[in-house]
């Protein structure tokens, strides 16, 4: 299943994989230089750019897991019930408190390109979608019973 991201978000993910492509390279010729001082058994530069090589090619992977996506453009989100892509201003009905959220995926939250992301997987997300603003959505948990009004519903999308 594809994962849906903003097309923003999915520039910049392209972008950041460039730049740790390019890390990488930069990366191997600092191996190359620290194995050529000599014995690798005792090479700090060489273990510290080995190192770096696993980091870099860690976070490679994690963000090409986000390349199979479905591209959301500002026409294609849907503000009339609660969805992907939408900002939603809730009341926590149990402690009267006002809570914003923005319902997005996990690529945004990764990339950290959104404030206040609720991800579409998350089990509140998962009651939330589908409704309308005046709507209640409830989550009956062992320990607690939350609910909350759904207030308003705008995009999120960002000009």
């Amino acid at each position: 299943m594809a994962i849906a991201v903003m097309s923003d978000t999915h520039k910049l993910l392209i972008q950041r994989i460039k730049s740790l492509r390019e890390e990488i390279d930069r990366n191997k010729q600092d191996i190359k230089e620290a194995a050529a001082h000599g014995d690798l058994s005792e090479n700090a530069e060489y273990d510290s750019a080995k190192e770096r090589q696993s980091m870099l090619h860690y976070k490679l992977n994690q963000l090409q897991m986000y390349m199979n996506v479905e591209i959301f453009n500002k026409e294609d989100i849907i503000t009339d019930r609660v969805s992907f892509g939408t900002s939603i201003q809730l009341k926590d009905l149990n402690s009267g408190d006002d809570v914003h959220y923005n319902l997005l995926g996990p690529a945004e939250l990764e990339l950290e390109n959104y404030p206040d992301i609720m991800t579409y997987t998350s089990p509140l997300a998962k009651v939330l979608i589908g409704k309308k603003e005046g709507e209640i959505a409830e989550i009956k948990r062992e320990d607690k019973h939350l609910k909350f009004e759904i207030q308003d519903i705008q995009s999120a999308w960002r000009d």
